[in-house]
């Protein structure tokens, strides 16, 4: 989400919740025992613009970890995870910490008496990490590039600004994980276009979550509604089913149970989300230049190459470096009979593919099959696309294939003989009150931009959708769903 530090924001925020109707699906509760006891405080969400380091070692007086703890942690995941400059695990719920690469013994960072003995996952990216509870409440460590002794942790989360009282993620997330991009770290995306653009000062991030029998990725932000209804569509319009995934950087990256691996740089700034902030446009601003308005649509699902080898679920990836350009993405396996991890940039050619890193670690994640070859439309899901039809008036059109989270849609319109076929772009508005996922009775709200034959854009339009009907106002145009 934005993160300009201003208190027009604020203004902005407070216009759009007075303005918005009631929706429905009411937000979690939390439930855990930090309620009253901490975390209104902690320094999350405070600009920081300087880059950490270098590392500084952990205070020898925090009291040393288990043996048991990882001899090395080479992949990030639920229990085990890494920035830039640190390394963290989890043991008996409690949160171990050393300098990333480092044989240092592990020690015990300091939690809140309320949640010593209680974590159960966490994940680091950039300067934060957020950790959930046994009731999967989420706490957030800020100062994670830092000095450990200005770790800090807050239960806030949603609105006002990251102010609100804090959030539980829903019980059916298959896997999740913590995605940050900061002015410090990174300094700027890059866009479809090539084009570099600064990202807010108080950075983006998200936790990413797998639902749906891995074919729905949804987002939550810090400073959006406490509700499931933010997704971003998945490969394949969605269909693919994923069965893990990592994110850094707004890198996002799965792999379904083939073996069959996808990245897409991914946020709700980035991605169209928010012109109240940032400008975008659906025309072509190849060679426009740093600070051009920002390309849409978003960037497409990057299908990374077969892995040679064996390997499991186990996944991770790491932005590295600045722009948003470079990641490395990882993968659990073995080769002639060592395991390690396999391993590639995801900016780097097809045709370098991947390297094998041993490890001598033990396997933690689900053994895949991964045949040969581009395998990933087996065992597609069901589609979640609409029909819906132009009502009266001589103009006969027609949208197959309208989805709230899949853009684009294609329209077809038959009038006086001829037929034109349209592109519709569209993707969710900013607001600040929970709905449901999905469409359903209460209009859902998308920006929306036509593409017409001839390549003429028609940019700014508003989007209307429910489950019986889709209007775009400015054109008096209504579609009726078809069953």
């Amino acid at each position: 989400m934005i993160r300009r530090g201003n208190r027009g924001w604020a203004l902005v925020l407070a216009g759009l919740v007075a303005a918005a109707a009631p929706v429905a699906a009411p937000a979690a509760e939390p439930t855990d025992r930090c309620s009253g006891e901490l975390l209104p405080g902690g320094t999350v969400n405070t600009p920081d613009p300087v880059r950490a380091g270098p590392a500084s070692p952990l205070p020898a007086s925090w009291d040393a970890g288990p043996r048991s703890l990882p001899r090395r942690v080479s992949l990030r995941g639920a229990t085990a995870t890494y920035n830039r400059l640190y390394e963290f695990a989890l043991a008996d719920g409690d949160l171990f910490a050393r300098r990333r690469g480092s044989e240092e013994r592990w020690r015990r960072a300091p939690l809140p008496d309320c949640l010593e003995g209680r974590l159960r996952g966490i994940s680091a990216d950039d300067d934060e990490m957020v950790g959930l509870d046994r009731d999967r409440n989420v706490y957030t460590m800020d100062n994670a590039l830092k000095h450990p002794r200005l770790w800090n942790w807050s239960k806030r989360w949603g609105p006002p600004v990251w102010n609100g009282d804090g959030f539980a993620l829903p019980a059916n997330t298959k896997a999740w994980t913590w995605s940050v991009i900061s002015p410090a770290e990174d300094g700027t995306w890059t866009d479809p276009a090539g084009n570099r653009y600064p990202v807010g000062e108080y950075k983006v991030s998200h936790i990413w979550g797998l639902r749906g029998g891995g074919r729905r990725l949804t987002f939550w932000d810090p400073w959006l509604p406490r509700d499931n209804s933010y997704e971003m569509c998945g490969p394949h319009d969605g269909r693919f089913r994923s069965v893990n995934l990592s994110a850094s950087g707004s890198r996002v990256f799965v792999i379904g149970r083939r073996g069959d691996m996808f990245t897409r740089l991914y946020d709700f700034d980035i991605s169209g989300h928010d012109p109240v902030f940032f400008t975008y446009s659906y025309e072509d601003q190849r060679g426009g230049g740093d600070g051009s308005p920002i390309q849409l649509p978003a960037e497409p699902w990057t299908r990374q190459p077969k892995i040679d080898g064996r390997i499991t679920s186990a996944i991770s990836v790491e932005k590295r470096g600045r722009d948003a350009v470079h990641a490395t993405l990882r993968v659990e396996g073995r080769r002639r009979g060592r395991t390690g991890y396999w391993q590639r940039d995801v900016a780097a050619p097809r045709e370098r593919g991947w390297s094998f890193h041993r490890t001598g670690g033990p396997l933690e994640g689900e053994p895949l099959r991964n045949p040969s070859g581009n395998t990933s439309r087996r065992g597609l899901g069901p589609s979640e696309d609409m029909r819906f039809v132009m009502r009266g008036g001589g103009t006969r059109a027609v949208i197959d294939d309208f989805n709230a989270y899949c853009s684009p849609a294609r329209i077809e319109i038959r009038e006086d003989g001829r037929v034109r076929r349209v592109t519709l772009h569209h993707v969710d508005g900013l607001r600040q009150v929970e709905r449901a996922r999905g469409l359903d009775d209460e209009p859902r709200q998308q920006y929306g931009a036509l593409e017409w034959p001839s390549g003429r854009i028609e940019e700014g339009l508003q989007v209307l959708a429910t489950r019986d009907e889709v209007e775009i106002p400015a054109l008096g145009w209504s579609f009726e769903r078809r069953r």
